[in-house]
């Protein structure tokens, strides 16, 4: 996914840059560096940022998942749940069980 972000942010830039040159070309005919030099420069530099932005995100995102597995995440527990989330086989069915049902009570905590 960063690479595809990081690949239209290049995409962008490369547009801003030709932009740029050809402004700077119709202004100061002359003055400056050719198309093709200021292209092949802004090229160079957006395939180093979209390897090293790709780099840098996976690098993370390894950071992300080693630290997740060694605290074993965080659990999230509702206020008003306090039972096991319905099963697959009974979404949709009517709660049979008095426990499963809430009560008034439930909802003044």
């Amino acid at each position: 996914m960063s690479f595809l972000v990081l690949g239209g942010l290049g995409v962008c830039v490369l547009g801003a840059v030709f932009t740029a040159s050809m402004v700077l070309y119709i202004v100061a005919p002359g003055e400056g560096p050719s198309l093709s030099q200021t292209l092949v420069i802004a090229t160079v530099v957006v395939a180093l940022e979209i390897v090293l932005g790709t780099v840098v995100a996976c690098l993370c995102s390894f950071t992300h998942n080693y630290t997740a597995r060694l605290s074993r995440g965080i659990g999230v527990a509702l206020a008003g749940d306090r039972s096991d989330p319905t099963p697959a086989g009974r979404q949709g069915e009517e709660a049979q069980d008095p426990q499963d049902a809430l009560s008034p009570d439930d909802f003044h905590r």
